[in-house]
């Protein structure tokens, strides 16, 4: 069938996941069971150590940044199967579905299916593509049972994490080893997951090294369907990977991990033809593979202070229709946290970023002039936070400088403040500058977007790249209020200001002649640092745990964004940058525990429309009801999308034609042993 993915590359796969599957059985007569998950109350919540928004543990409610933490809990009650659909109840995050694996994320606007403004991490590993400016987010497939948390910082971080996290941070943290010892053994089945499955060995290797080992397989049909016809997206994929975690001594640990994958989906795409039919319409066939690896040493000294020393190494590649990507990408970070007395600490540190590209393209869509492009990233930072009165005022200042061979030198200071006017009521504010280099699809990407019967023959629409750029630069101001007045009920609020100059966006170049055949005239649409805007919004996050067995959550955010362009260009591509964001975000939660054993949660969320795509606001309701009929045993099931509204999520000819989102239905069971 046309929309079935290729299978060729599933022998091996299928293979090393049914090893996977007799090497459970052989070891479940000495696993451990896997330790209980607890509910948290919005007090407990406040007191959850997070790393992501100063680079050393911190309490979420000593924190002056937009923070909010996806928990275990979180993760057990939703109805959601994957990272993305996870991230849909976070307040200023804009997650849409594109079509069956490909998703568009972004904080705080500028969304599109490669965002290069919004740091993702895995363990505090880069995820980022080495050739699109953005993440791959269907090759993020990790097992949702051995997510720890999620932290989501919104807002500039390009201090402690460099250029791409100029408008937010998602870093997803997985669980120690230790924490996972034990055998665990799901299958799911479902009308759009035709089939999926997870086997996963924890165990210990001598008195301090624990380990686990886990492979993970779905098989996904059609999301959607595409002018009235089941869409050609469906995917298959074959993930696994294993985490390593020692104590060295009683002052050093050590953490390796690492991640294989291999996959393959349709794509409904519209091509550029230089000859009639000038825009065809064909099913491509994409595939996915590629490997990573990380470590990272932690040594505490008697003094308090911690050194961590983190490197990584990932390969990836993607060969589809008419263009083949492989690419690398290796980063080597050290850190340094010291405390100065009871009152202050620094926190400081070095990284080298290494990424580079192979493309080959024959065909005349897409390619890159060089084919092999290279980004070198050297980046220092230092951050000071001092405490005053008993630790209720927080001062923060922090400066982080980079340079790169795409754009040279590059500094991004920071102040934040924080004041705890009593135990229930907490204000701060933020002052940033961020910067975000240009990509290779930014400088050295030529694409053809259109071509089409003219006066003189044929005439082509190319977006072009501009090796001369300047970085895209942000100066963001937020204010933020928390209160909390007991321990049942918590409330966040995080508004912001950020104002943007130097941002890329194409405009008219001179058109010219090329050689064929056919001979064609090019009208080049040249990317230029001729944008510039404000945004402002505001986010609020609220949780209600009126007794323990319930649990009720709400996420709004609203925004409001003014661009303008320096230079007339085809259309307004300034305002429909603009106009690409939903202006309002709804998204309620609740979860109660009907019985000891028994669970039901649903999440409701409300999209407005997006202006620049013609797209309607849209509602979705999600539900799902989980069983533990007995300790080692746990039966899901859920729906998305449960009014069966189809709707349209995202546009973006990037990611090919998009499909029409409608109901999904699926039944999980889970063996712990």
């Amino acid at each position: 069938m046309a929309n079935q993915p290729k299978l060729g590359i599933w022998r091996p796969c299928i293979w090393g996941l049914r090893t996977l599957s007799v090497l459970v059985l052989v070891t479940c007569s000495h696993a451990q069971d896997q330790t209980d998950l607890t509910q948290l109350s919005p007090e407990q919540l406040s007191r959850i150590e997070v790393t992501s928004a100063s680079k050393k543990e911190q309490k979420l409610g000593d924190t002056a940044a937009a923070v909010y933490v996806i928990t275990q809990q979180d993760i057990r009650d939703s109805a959601a199967t994957n990272i993305p659909e996870l991230l849909q109840m976070v307040p200023g995050l804009d997650v849409a579905r594109i079509s069956g694996s490909r998703w568009a994320i972004s904080s705080r606007g500028f969304n599109g299916f490669f965002q290069d403004s919004l740091l993702v991490l895995i363990d505090g590993r880069s995820v980022f593509d080495p050739l699109f400016a953005g993440v791959m987010w269907d090759e993020q497939d990790i097992p949702l049972e051995n997510i720890e948390r999620i932290e989501i910082i919104r807002g500039p971080g390009a201090v402690l994490w460099g250029s791409n996290a100029s408008n937010g941070i998602i870093n997803i943290i997985t669980k120690r080893a230790q924490d996972t010892q034990g055998t665990l053994v799901s299958s799911q089945m479902g009308d759009q997951t035709r089939s999926a499955g997870t086997a996963q060995i924890g165990d210990k290797l001598g008195k301090g090294t624990s380990y686990r080992v886990y492979s993970k397989y779905y098989d996904d049909g059609p999301a959607g369907t595409l002018d009235g016809e089941l869409a050609h997206d469906s995917s298959r994929f074959l993930s696994g990977g294993f985490r390593l975690d020692s104590n060295l001594s009683s002052q050093s640990t050590l953490m390796l991990e690492g991640q294989g994958f291999n996959g393959a989906s349709g794509v409904d795409t519209i091509g550029v033809s230089y000859l009639p039919p000038f825009a065809p319409e064909y099913v491509d066939h994409v595939s996915q593979q590629g490997e990573n690896i990380m470590v990272r040493l932690v040594h505490q000294s008697l003094d308090s202070s911690v050194t961590t020393l983190q490197t990584s190494f990932s390969h990836v590649n993607h060969p589809e229709t008419g263009l083949d990507v492989t690419g690398n990408v290796a980063i080597m970070t050290l850190q340094h946290e010291h405390p100065l007395g009871d009152h202050q600490s620094l926190v400081a540190g070095v990284e080298y970023d290494f990424k580079k590209a192979m493309t080959s393209s024959p065909g005349n869509i897409v390619w890159w002039q060089p084919g092999d492009p290279t980004t070198k990233i050297a980046s220092a930072f230092v951050q000071d936070e001092i405490l005053f009165f008993h630790g209720d005022v927080r001062l923060t200042a922090g400066l982080g400088v980079e340079n790169s061979n795409v754009s040279g030198f590059d500094a991004h200071p920071n102040l934040r403040a924080l004041w705890k006017i009593t135990h229930m009521h907490t204000v701060w504010a933020a002052f940033s500058n961020a910067s975000m280099i240009p990509g290779p699809d930014d400088t050295d990407l030529h694409v053809n977007l259109a071509a089409f019967p003219g006066a003189s023959g044929t005439q082509v629409l190319r977006l072009v790249g501009n090796p001369n750029l300047d970085p895209e630069y942000l100066r963001g101001f937020e204010v933020g209020y928390r209160f909390q007045p007991d321990k049942k009920l918590s409330l966040d609020l995080a508004t912001f200001l950020n104002r943007y100059t130097k941002m890329i966006e194409p405009e008219i170049g001179q058109p010219f002649f090329e050689d064929g055949p056919p001979s064609r005239l090019v009208l080049p649409m040249i990317n230029e640092n001729d944008v510039r805007g404000n945004t402002m919004g505001g986010e609020l996050a609220a949780k209600w745990s009126p007794m323990p067995m319930v649990h009720f959550a709400l996420a709004y955010s609203f925004i409001e964004m003014k661009m303008s362009q320096a230079v007339n260009t085809f259309g307004d591509p300034a305002a429909e940058l603009a106009d690409l964001t939903p202006r309002h975000k709804l998204t309620v939660n609740s979860s109660t525990n009907l019985t000891h054993n028994i669970s039901f949660s649903q999440q409701v969320s409300f999209v407005d429309r997006r202006v620049a795509q013609d797209l309607p606001g849209y509602t979705t309701a999600d539900t799902a009801l989980a069983w533990k009929p007995s300790r080692p045993w746990e039966l899901k099931t859920g729906v998305l999308n449960l009014f069966d509204k189809k709707h349209i999520e995202f546009i973006d000819s990037q990611a090919g034609e998009s499909s029409m989102i409608g109901r999904s239905v699926y039944g999980k069971a889970t063996w712990r042993f």
